[in-house]
């Protein structure tokens, strides 16, 4: 088991070596992602990773969102909500009728079809799909793709049309693995920054095993911007401890293209295409949108409404200096809406 993690760490990390030495942004996780996905493809078998790893990436992730809170991003919250229902509705809408042109132009059973257009979770879409005995391969295929799509596109389409000069310079200036701020560093105990870790860790972990969707996020994302918005001095973790959960992230999320997955994939190729293009244009669309009616930068709109996942479009807004607060809190209520209404409403629908 260690030897297997090792291995897929390191290819995780060769895969980010690879992005970051081409300068295309996004790659400290779909790097990762994007080269395991092409090993796993090819018929290795790894061996099953522990159930906490990919909620301790997600712990990570969440506590270094969460440090970005302060009294004054309350304000924030409110301004967003709205936005973040409303989006969430026509995602909602637009994966229905996704679901229903795939169930009639192709073999599908429409409840495979619906799982299979609902922009949430990959891992909690797979397990719906097993608990209702429909397609799981299918289900984890179309999922799969669209998060490696908008992975893939977005990122190039926010580096090509918003803030370029300030991104590619940041680009150029840095390292090929993040440094510690020193300055933080001074400022900062050893002591403070475990306690940040430990009080986002027990976050996160109560909030994944009390059943909240990407609860090692979300959970200790929510207790330290509690915390740090009633002014508590909790200091941010280095910089290599995220970029290691941004590698081991995609690395998780590369080894579920598994061989099922990719015939699955021989047998559904042109309507995985045409499914992932129209999903990636929806994200855009509604992104420009917000763009133009709320004044937002185009990043963090772009960011916003595009249905690649909480962890990876928070990421992504973190490395292309976005609103990254703004971008969890729209991602994280388009996810909570979509995983407490969709499993009902589908399965009044296929019943």
């Amino acid at each position: 088991m260690l030897f297997n993690i090792i291995v897929i760490f390191f290819l995780g990390y060769l895969g980010y070596r690879i992005f970051n030495l081409l300068r295309l942004p996004g790659g400290n996780v779909t790097g990762p992602l994007l080269l395991l996905a092409i090993i796993t493809s090819q018929g290795i078998d790894w061996a099953e990773l522990p159930s906490f790893t990919n909620t301790l990436f997600q712990i990570i992730i969440g506590i270094m969102i969460g440090c970005k809170f302060s009294k004054e991003k309350v304000a924030t919250i409110k301004a967003v909500l709205l936005p973040g229902l409303l989006s969430s509705v026509w995602i909602i809408i637009f994966s229905l009728a996704m679901g229903f042109v795939l169930a009639k132009f192709t073999n599908l059973e429409l409840g495979t079809a619906l799982y299979a257009s609902v922009p949430a979770g990959l891992a909690e879409m797979g397990l719906i799909a097993l608990l209702y005995h429909l397609n799981v391969s299918v289900v984890v295929l179309f999922q799969f793709v669209r998060v490696i799509s908008i992975n893939l596109s977005v990122p190039l389409i926010v580096f090509k049309y918003n803030n370029r000069g300030k991104i590619a310079k940041a680009n150029r200036s840095k390292p090929v693995i993040p440094q510690v701020d020193e300055s933080k560093g001074k400022r900062g105990k050893l002591l403070e920054i475990l306690i940040t870790l430990i009080l986002g860790g027990i976050g996160g972990f109560l909030a994944k095993y009390g059943g909240m969707p990407v609860g090692g996020m979300l959970g200790a994302m929510l207790v330290i911007s509690i915390l740090k918005t009633m002014g508590v001095g909790l200091k941010d973790p280095p910089e290599w401890l995220f970029l290691i959960a941004q590698i081991g992230l995609g690395s998780y999320l590369g080894t579920c293209f598994t061989r099922e997955v990719v015939i699955a994939l021989q047998n559904l190729l042109f309507p995985v295409i045409v499914f992932s293009f129209l999903v990636v244009i929806n994200g855009l669309l509604v992104g420009f949108l917000l763009h133009r009616l709320l004044g937002w930068d185009l990043t963090t709109s772009l960011l916003s409404t595009a249905v690649g996942g909480v962890s990876l479009m928070t990421i992504t807004a973190m490395e292309l200096d976005a609103d990254a607060v703004k971008v969890s809190i729209l991602q994280s209520i388009r996810l909570i809406t979509i995983l407490l209404t969709m499993p009902t409403l589908i399965l009044c629908i296929i019943r």
